[in-house]
């Protein structure tokens, strides 16, 4: 049994508003505090992007949270030989839980600009923003859950005439967990079997299955069997293996199995099987009078399809493995690869007519995608006298394909997703930034220059009239505009999923004294600037008191630097789709690696451990979450450092 209790403070306003703000907010309009110690504010007409980020995390109240959980588990083994020999069963019962208090109080400060200063220099205020407001009272929530867990097994594993060994297991359990503010608790039930023969430590075969209950399909379709079946070879321990190779070559192990399993998370409402009505309608007036109709009641229409044929997200797996041991344990090699395919996706339908008249898209097991790919993982131990050496990476490789996702066939094929990577980018294609020879330049009687597109060229219609220096995209269907139509899943591009995730670390130890680093990367990814948060990445989005600047902004074109080689385009004081939506220009390699982990420590000996009483014992310092990252295209980019011990 364990439990924990947590207390935690956090300023009023939650911390993605702080950061957001921090980015948001020009930073040359007023100071975090003035040099006196006022409270600065921003000077313009109160909004919420018109704030001090520091008011924010200093001065906008306090927020305090309590949380507690708590673990439990009890289990039971029971030999029962006198039944018949290897025969035994276990069971277990948990219990965890967890309760949450949250409380918020909030204020708001008294805020002033500086304007001028006085003849003795010092600073003259005029205050602005919203009015002070005192610590308001205490708003408060909170949510808990509990979780309850029971399972019973029967196991068997005898071995027989030395070289046959025998298991099986039966398996039952039933898990519930109930949130607060859910009337019903959720629920799950399987029931699992499994039997494996081993003859010599050289052949092997394991068959299982897995007949699993869920309470989000209906009692028709609740329960979905999941066989699967694995065998393996040891060559290595077979007579004829060549003691000459086994010198190098000291474990070589081969792997294949073939199974089937299942997802009940649908990703949407609860009982999606259960149809719905819709109240609060437009109904029908009764009567008629001086000013109108009367005693007008509403009407009840339905609301989602009922659907009771949903079942289970279905996945067939293939794996194909070898393991190999050189230099009996020196270097251990693991490879897989995998060939998966996921049928009967659950999805909201999207090509259902509306005559049929639903009033929302049923739901439907429709959807299938293909996965294929490898997982490697190596590790070396080398010891040099008492200098223990552990050197380990890991390598994932994987390819998805979406192959059907319910598309109505579209009018160009750059169009279509299905036959795409889950993740692959929609995006308009850049075709650089407009020059003055895009354009007939003329002048009014002001002498303000006017551009217009010279005929023959694609008329932007994402918003906002172009000029030199904004950004040009090619119309790839030809129609003389550029507008939805012109946005291709087939862009060259790598998907936001990554297609590579590696990682290596060394480990050293001497004498009780150790230490660990890991190394973290992912490769064949992309990312689309602006996509997130774009207020916080387009310049002057919000108007130019709104907004905030970065340095890389410098590198953009002027019409003192007409290049068509800079990160942004022509900049506007206010937004400007054109320049903003998802396109080539802002797409970016986003492979990176990072140092994610050093580990510092000494484990004392267990001869002086033992004598108060304590098996293990070790002190360490932890730098975890991320150290450092290296990107392929933006140099080295500093994060948050947590360390710990």
């Amino acid at each position: 049994m364990s439990g924990q209790y947590l207390l935690t403070n956090y300023p009023g306003t939650g911390t993605a508003t702080i950061f957001s703000r921090m980015m948001g907010v020009p930073g040359y309009l007023f100071p975090a505090v003035y040099s006196d110690g006022t409270i600065a504010g921003h000077p313009g007409i109160p909004s919420s992007n018109r704030v001090n980020p520091y008011n924010l995390l200093m001065e906008s109240g306090y927020a305090k949270e309590w949380r507690t959980s708590l673990q439990s588990k009890l289990s039971l083994d029971q030999k029962l030989d006198f039944i018949t020999k290897g025969l035994s069963f276990k069971g277990i019962v948990s219990f965890d839980a967890t309760m949450n208090y949250y409380m918020n109080r909030l204020k708001s400060p008294k805020q002033f600009n500086a304007t001028s200063r006085d003849a003795n220099g010092k600073l003259i205020f005029t205050q602005v923003g919203n009015p002070e407001t005192t610590l308001g009272e205490p708003v408060e929530s909170s949510n808990g859950q509990k979780n309850i867990y029971l399972e019973s097994s029967l196991n068997y594993n005898r071995i027989f005439a030395n070289d046959h060994t025998v298991g099986a297991m039966l398996l039952t359990y039933q898990k519930e967990a109930q949130q607060q503010g859910e009337a019903l608790a959720f629920k799950k039930q399987a029931y699992v079997g499994r039997v494996t023969y081993n003859y010599a430590n050289r052949y092997s075969i394991e068959g299982n299955f897995g007949i699993t209950g869920s309470e989000a399909f209906s009692p028709e379709n609740r329960f979905g069997f999941f066989p699967a079946v694995g065998g393996a070879w040891f060559a290595s321990n077979e007579p004829f293996y060549p003691e000459a190779l086994r010198k190098v070559v000291s474990s070589l192990k081969f792997r294949a199995s073939v199974g089937k399993t299942g997802n009940d998370n649908t990703g949407g409402a609860r009982f999606l099987y259960r149809g719905t009505y819709t109240t609060g309608t437009t109904g029908y007036s009764i009567g008629i009078g001086g000013t109108g109709s009367l005693n007008g009641l509403n009407g009840i229409v339905e609301g989602r399809f009922e659907a009771p044929d949903l079942t289970w997200e279905i996945e067939n797996k293939r794996n194909y493995g070898i393991d190999i041991e050189f230099f009996k344990g020196a270097v251990d090699f693991s490879v897989d690869y995998f060939n998966n395919l996921r049928s009967s996706i659950l999805l909201q339908r999207r090509t259902v007519s509306g005559v049929t008249g639903f009033r929302q898209s049923p739901w439907q097991n429709f959807g299938s995608v293909s996965n294929k790919g490898m997982d490697g993982s190596v590790n070396i131990k080398q010891n040099i006298g008492e200098l223990k050496l552990t050197a380990r990476g890991n390598l994932t490789i994987a390819k998805n394909k979406i192959l059907e996702i319910d598309e109505l066939p579209q009018p160009y094929p750059w169009m279509n997703q299905t036959g795409t990577s889950i993740g692959e980018w929609n995006l308009y294609t850049a075709d650089g930034l407009y020059t003055d020879n895009d354009f007939t330049m003329t002048t009014d009687a002001v002498g303000k220059r006017i551009y217009t597109l010279k005929p023959g060229l694609p008329v932007s219609t994402l918003g906002g009239v172009v000029r030199p220096g904004d950004i040009k995209y090619k119309d790839l269907n030809g129609d003389g505009k550029i507008d939805n139509f012109d946005r291709s899943y087939y862009t060259g591009s790598n998907p936001a999923n990554p297609g590579i995730v590696y990682g290596f670390g060394l480990n050293a130890e001497y004498k009780g004294f150790y230490g660990s680093i890991f190394f973290q990367g992912v490769a064949k990814t992309s990312t689309v600037f602006g996509q997130n948060a774009a207020g916080n990445f387009f310049p002057f989005t919000f108007g130019v008191e709104e907004s905030n600047l970065r340095a890389e902004v410098a590198d953009r074109w002027t019409e003192a630097n007409p290049s068509q080689n800079v990160m942004f385009p022509r900049l506007h004081s206010i937004s400007f789709s054109n320049n903003q939506v998802a396109s080539t220009w802002w797409l970016r390699d986003a492979s990176f690696i990072r140092l994610k982990n050093i580990e510092l420590g000494y484990r004392f000996p267990k001869k002086m451990l033992r004598k108060i009483g304590f098996e293990t014992g070790r002190i360490y310092l932890m730098g975890i979450i991320s150290l450092f990252g290296i990107t392929s295209k933006c140099g080295i980019l500093k994060s948050a450092t947590l360390m710990r011990g």
